[in-house]
């Protein structure tokens, strides 16, 4: 062979040879542990405030400190906290330590988890994997659906658009207001609106087409959009004064309330945002034998003294109070308004009639109640007039709502009318009607179940000035077990209803 030639090849494999001795892809070795160290391999992230099958966003970089509590030395280690595991190392010597991170990032809103990372533990060993512990310092709402839609938005107080992960759309939030949410609706409805205290973490979830009543919390719309589940967001826990709130009732958004039999013949203000007591005002001239319910037009406050558990009163009554008087005085006095069902001819206690009653309204000068009948779970619909005096019902309708009606309202505007009830074992549900034709409602309405027996026992209902409707129920106490406090409850009805 030419000498040349050989000379060239050896040149060549001395190269080859150079270079995959240098090979930059060959792996790292350990590090070497000195003696008298421990190699800490750092593995997941515990927060107590979540579960660990939540998928949080965290903050890309973090600056981890280990302090040596017995030398106050501290040394830092970058960790990147979204990754699964953490596999992050660091050499330690031996000895006691606290690791500690907090964002210092903590927006109202933003599209990750600010966290606050604190813990303890002792370096010994030659290794040792360690899990990290702490607290979100956000709060996280989610939304999941079945079907595409755009990223909801919140709209009130604040505006604010969820940001989108794999699965749902999210936000994380230190805020604690009470946020108003647009979802998008994808049948022939316009949104859904949702309710979350941003002070509390929830996960709403969307369902389309569904065609039964489950409710399991979620939120499971008929083909055409329109809600078949739908549940209450809680507001705030009530007064022990509210401990039997019946009857609620709105003017220019103040809000108002009242308790059924036996307690104080009182109608009480309270705050809507918060559900505290604001005003107490006496009805002098008026005894509260069992009022149930509140009515009102633009110029009166109705409370209707009707309950009749079992079919035996003969002195039912409404009192009619003006608005002016109620909004400025501490004291007032009722005109009365006595009625009795004709169709009614036995009067002997029991719980198998047609006459007790929990919901009435105000319509077009007159005033509608609507009945609590317990066998059938229909309800019978009374007219009579809102003059003081002496008065038979008249029967008017029965509708065939499938419940027993605990409270009712219509809209001061566009005249849309939603009865209050539940089923036992305590289902909750609102039916809805377009309005009344010639003083009748009819039997095309729409069904919501609005919630399961934690809830509680739902009586009060009135639409809030932009079209929403508030709740209130009453407390629940069985056998020492179940204790549920009285409740303030808002739910969506804008773009729906």
């Amino acid at each position: 062979m030419d000498m040349d030639i050989k000379t060239r090849i050896v040149l060549f494999f001395s190269i080859v040879f150079f270079v995959s001795c240098g090979d930059s892809n060959d792996p790292i070795p350990d590090p070497i542990i000195p003696p008298g160290s421990t190699e800490v391999t750092l593995n997941r992230i515990q927060l107590s405030n979540y579960s660990e099958s939540t998928d949080h966003a965290i903050e890309s970089i973090w600056n981890l400190s280990f302090k040596n509590l017995e030398t106050s030395e501290s040394e830092f280690l970058v960790v990147e906290p979204n990754q699964i595991p953490l596999n992050e190392k660091i050499i330690l010597p031996n000895g006691k330590y606290e690791y500690s991170y907090e964002s210092s990032n903590q927006p109202e809103f933003s599209n990750f988890l600010p966290v606050k990372i604190k813990g303890e533990f002792e370096a010994k060993g030659e290794q040792m994997n360690l899990d990290l512990t702490g607290i979100g310092l956000s709060e996280l709402i989610r939304i999941s659906s079945n079907f595409s839609i755009t990223a909801p938005q919140i709209v009130s107080p604040i505006e604010q658009t969820f940001y989108a992960s794999e699965d749902f759309f999210r936000v994380y939030t230190k805020s604690n207001k009470f946020l108003k949410i647009k979802v998008d609706n994808p049948g022939s409805y316009d949104y859904l609106t949702l309710f979350q205290n941003a002070s509390n973490s929830g996960y709403f979830r969307l369902f389309w087409p569904e065609s039964d009543y489950f409710f399991d919390g979620s939120i499971r719309l008929a083909n055409d959009g329109f809600p078949l589940t739908l549940p209450l967001t809680p507001i705030a826990n009530l007064d022990n004064s509210q401990d039997e709130t019946s009857g609620l009732a709105q003017f220019d958004g103040r809000l108002f309330a009242i308790n059924d039999g036996d307690n104080p013949n009182r109608i009480y203000e309270l705050d809507p945002s918060s559900g505290e007591v604001l005003r107490s005002i006496l009805v002098s001239n008026a005894s509260n034998r069992d009022w149930e319910s509140l009515a009102q037009s633009e110029t009166h406050l109705f409370i209707g003294d009707f309950g009749n558990n079992q079919g035996a009163r003969k002195d039912l009554t409404i009192y009619k109070i003006p608005w002016q008087e109620i909004l400025n005085q501490e004291t007032v006095a009722a005109e009365k308004i006595n009625f009795s069902y004709p169709n009614q001819n036995d009067f002997s206690p029991g719980e198998t009639h047609r006459f007790d009653c929990e919901a009435f309204l105000f319509s077009e000068g007159k005033l509608h109640l609507f009945t609590k009948n317990r066998e059938s779970e229909d309800t019978d619909h009374h007219v009579l007039p809102a003059e003081p005096g002496d008065y038979n019902t008249e029967l008017v309708e029965t509708l065939q709502v499938d419940m027993l009606v605990t409270g009712a309202t219509i809209h001061p505007t566009n005249g849309k009318v939603i009865l209050l009830g539940y089923k036992l074992p305590l289902q909750g549900f609102v039916t809805l009607w377009d309005g009344m034709q010639t003083g009748l409602l009819g039997e095309n309405f729409r069904r919501i179940q609005i919630d399961e027996f934690p809830m509680g026992l739902t009586e009060g209902i009135v639409f809030t000035p932009d079209g929403n409707s508030w709740i209130s129920s009453e407390r629940v106490s069985l056998a020492n077990v179940v204790e549920l406090q009285p409740q303030l409850s808002i739910i969506g009805l804008e773009g729906i209803f």
